[in-house]
């Protein structure tokens, strides 16, 4: 049967794999319902076009929990040595990735990973990690998936985002047939056209085995056209459909002989058109057919059937664990599904596969009547599998479990580790107190013993009371817990305690404002594995959330774009939401509100972890109340979730919040006189931002407070000096703050300009607040609002790319940009490249111009 109706879709496919072969790598994602023809369309595409290239074609199984890079695996062969011994030993995604990348980048190639709707985390992520790399690459990477199996929540939805997104990449569908393609097909065939096109929608696989079906009449099923197909057949090959209904796939090459496989059934199958054979062996010639054979499979026989595939695997030198559990799962041999489904979920947590590794040790902890030791260890790995996933209610009652199981055995050490874990999860779930409980109890715990893994426990449970006390800017307390800790990493040489000690320390070196602290403490997190596991991830989440409260705004861009990508590569999504809470804080205080309410929708409109919905809570809020007045009642979600951490950092910006929204609704709020308790009560070293944030609120209110130890453009303030404030702020580029010292100086001039910045960030109720104060001291010549044709912005610039293109005016090169703006040059690269792709123009002059044509420049 010719491919039919693919003319445009081919033209594209071939334009994107024309660009690769010169040196500008890209990918393709083709998609289209069950059956629309998507691999027949990239098999006559590559058959068509591929010249000296490399080609490696990869498919995802149908598991109940799918094999954790199983594409990679059967191309195994494809690789060098060293790739396929990282495939086959490695423990850590990341080295898993880089090596398929250098494998495939130097050399025109293309790969192929189809069935991604069946893939595994850890496939999805492959395919994200080429895609960030891909462009100057000959590399083409071609994705397929069935649009009828991606469900809102399906995990490949992520990576379609990237996609859409990407410069690199674009979304082929293949769409139904028409009419007219469905008549040509048919040709002088006895059938009706029309009919055959209502009752298959075009289908095109439906089309064509209604069309290969020659006897009788026409089936109205695509099942009955199927099972016509195998009429006749005999034992053996029945017993190979049987197989191969129980098969992940396909049924490789090297099991056919164990499994009884004969080559008259083959043959005769073949001859039937019911199976197909590709470089993974031997498969169904699409996965329709599995479902009608399956419907039809005797009852009672898939036990024995996935019993030859264990027997048939077993006599191979490496079974996969993933695979021995989906033919356990079918054998209903329990013991045999604890013992791979163990093996397969500690081999999904190496490749980054988190989501699937939890599938595996759920199904492992099936067994009621598992060893006390083997059921907690496992316990114990699911709980630290749902944490890294964000699913933390579970784990902690996972963990819980397990301690109990630890207690019962006296294993006091493990008891201490639960101890420790339980006051990570309980953390992250907004419970500090219990946190704090927890973290006591993992020292207390172990008092009086003296053995060497008793003394690295205590090591780490010092370091943990450390990690809170810092995040309760209790600098020095944490400074002597570290130094106890220190002690004892160097004698017990355990290398991870000495890295969290470091990393812990740096924290409290760039809080207090030590000039090499950042610098020191990012080197330590650079040399650190090419991987990134929850240790590193921690440093970067809290360095970057530290940056922004300290107002590294420039840094904490660039820390931003570096390490949100990565928590997606190694699958680390409970660190994702957090750091994507601290960029939405970012973005408020430079003046991008909508870009802030996206990324705060974003952690809020899913199930995220509590400490990553501080920020987002309050940026929903604060928004709100600066447009309308009316922050519906998410301030005080936000203190409540504040509070029940009790940690300054956090509850002093809600307080400003609460502040803020007394000042501009002129309620009262009984809040008022805590908020100035909590001001009066926090440490002063690394909160002099947040004081100072609180304090000039309060001092807005008629509230005194004191101005010592505030960040110096609140000293500015406090002392009366609006303009040199406002031009700190301003050097800040945190523009709302900017607009309201202006305004604090009473002075016509500068409320005017505090005005149009209140204008152009859609702050209206607030802007109306300071018009009305202007009207009342009688002031005259006050601007009217800003028309709201005025204030859009069509080409969807940001407030600092704003910025960026007028500086682009005064002709100031990169570099010169960098300088004014306190950011690196690569940030403004970063800037520019994105200005010219919304203006749609080729260059920094006819962006521009173009800018004074639509208004945005005067």
């Amino acid at each position: 049967m010719r491919l039919t109706e693919r003319e445009n879709e081919l033209a594209e496919l071939g334009a994107r794999a024309d660009r690769a072969r010169t040196g500008q790598g890209g990918a393709v994602m083709v998609r289209g319902e069950s059956g629309a023809g998507k691999t027949a369309f990239v098999e006559t595409f590559l058959d068509s076009w591929c010249a000296d290239e490399r080609v490696l074609w990869g498919a995802c199984d149908p598991l109940s929990t799918p094999r954790p890079l199983g594409p990679l695996h059967d191309l195994a062969d494809r690789f060098d040595d060293s790739t396929r011994t990282l495939l086959r030993n490695g423990d850590q995604s990341y080295d898993i990735f880089a090596a398929v990348f250098d494998a495939l980048r130097d050399v025109p190639a293309v790969l192929v990973v189809d069935d991604l709707h069946w893939a595994d985390q850890g496939t999805i992520d492959l395919f994200r990690f080429l895609l960030r790399r891909i462009a100057n690459t000959r590399l083409l990477l071609i994705g397929i998936a069935r649009d009828d199996e991606v469900g809102i929540t399906h995990p490949l939805r992520g990576l379609l985002g990237d996609i859409a997104r990407s410069p690199h990449a674009r979304t082929l569908i293949v769409p139904p047939l028409s009419l007219a393609a469905v008549t040509t097909l048919a040709g002088d065939r006895p059938v009706d056209p029309a009919w055959l096109h209502r009752v298959t929608g075009g289908n095109a696989f439906f089309v064509c085995e209604m069309l290969d079906h020659h006897t009788g009449e026409l089936p109205t099923t695509v099942r009955d056209a199927i099972l016509a197909r195998a009429a006749g057949l005999d034992t053996a090959a029945w017993d190979l459909l049987h197989l191969l209904t129980c098969a992940p796939g396909a049924i490789a090459d090297h099991l056919l002989t164990d499994l009884g496989v004969t080559l008259p059934a083959l043959r005769t199958l073949d001859d039937a058109k019911l199976i197909k054979r590709d470089n993974r062996g031997v498969a169904f010639r699409h996965d329709l057919c599995r479902l009608a054979v399956t419907s039809v499979i005797p009852p009672g026989a898939e036990p024995s059937l996935h019993r030859r595939f264990i027997e048939a695997h077993y006599a191979t030198a490496q079974p996969d664990p993933a695979v021995i559990t989906h033919h356990a799962v079918g054998a209903g041999d329990r013991a045999l599904i604890t013992e791979a489904a163990a093996q397969a979920g500690h081999a999904a947590a190496r490749s980054g596969a988190h989501t699937q590794a939890t599938e595996f040790f759920r199904l492992a902890l099936e067994d009621r009547d598992l060893p006390q030791p083997i059921e907690a260890e496992l316990l114990e790995a699911l709980a630290d599998e749902y944490y890294l996933i964000d699913r933390l209610d579970d784990a902690i009652i996972v963990c819980r479990n397990a301690m109990r199981l630890r207690e019962a055995m006296r294993s006091n050490a493990a008891v201490s580790a639960d101890h420790h874990a339980l006051a990570v999860y309980e953390w992250y779930n907004s419970n500090r107190v219990v946190a704090d409980t927890h973290a006591a109890a993992a020292l207390s715990v172990l008092d009086g013993a003296a053995e060497p893994v008793t003394r690295v426990r205590v090591g780490y449970a010092f370091a943990l009371q450390a990690f809170l006390a810092v995040q309760s800017s209790e600098l020095g307390t944490a400074t002597a817990l570290l130094a106890r800790a220190r002690e004892i990493a160097a004698t017990a040489g355990d290398p991870l305690l000495s890295v969290r000690v470091e990393i812990i320390e740096g924290f409290c070196g760039v809080l207090a404002g030590e000039p090499i602290a950042r610098e020191s403490l990012l080197r330590l997190l650079s040399t650190g594995p090419r991987h990134i596991n929850e240790i590193y991830s921690s440093g970067y989440t809290n360095l970057s959330y530290f940056d922004v409260e300290q107002r590294r705004l420039g840094a904490a861009t660039e820390l931003l774009d570096t390490c949100l990508p990565l928590m997606i590569e190694h699958d680390l999504p409970v660190c994702h939401v957090v750091q994507l809470g601290s960029r939405s804080r970012l973005k408020l205080l430079t003046g991008d509100w909508q870009g802030a309410l996206i990324d705060a929708d974003t952690v809020l409109d899913s199930p995220s972890a509590p400490l990553a919905r501080g920020w987002p809570l309050l940026i929903r809020a604060i928004v709100a109340l600066r447009r309308d007045g009316d922050d519906g009642r998410g301030i005080d979600h936000a203190w409540e979730l504040a509070c029940r951490y009790g940690e300054p950092v956090r509850m002093l910006p809600v307080a400003a919040a609460i502040v803020e929204k007394s000042w501009l609704t002129g309620n009262p709020d009984n809040r008022i006189e805590q908020c100035r308790a909590l001001l009066d009560a926090a440490p002063t070293l690394g909160l002099e931002w947040a004081r100072g944030e609180l304090a000039t609120w309060l001092r807005r209110i008629g509230t005194p407070v004191d101005s010592d130890s505030l960040a110096e453009p609140y000293r500015l303030l406090a002392a009366g000096q609006y303009d040199s404030a406002a031009a700190a702020f301003e050097t800040l580029c945190t523009p709302y703050d900017m607009a309201l010292a202006l305004a604090d100086s009473g002075e016509t001039a500068s409320a005017r300009r505090a005005l149009d910045i209140l204008d152009r960030l859609g702050a209206h109720a607030v802007a109306a607040k300071i018009r009305y104060d202007l009207r009342s001291t009688g002031a005259r010549d006050i601007p009217a609002p800003r028309r709201g044709t005025t204030l859009a912005n069509p080409m969807g610039l940001t407030t600092r790319q704003i910025e960026v293109l007028r500086l682009l005016d005064t002709g100031l090169t990169n570099a010169e940009l960098a300088e004014r703006l306190y950011l690196s040059v690569k940030t403004v690269d970063h800037h520019v490249s994105a200005i010219l792709a919304k203006l749609q123009v080729a260059n920094r002059r006819d962006a521009v111009r173009r800018a004074r044509e639509s208004g945005l420049l005067s």
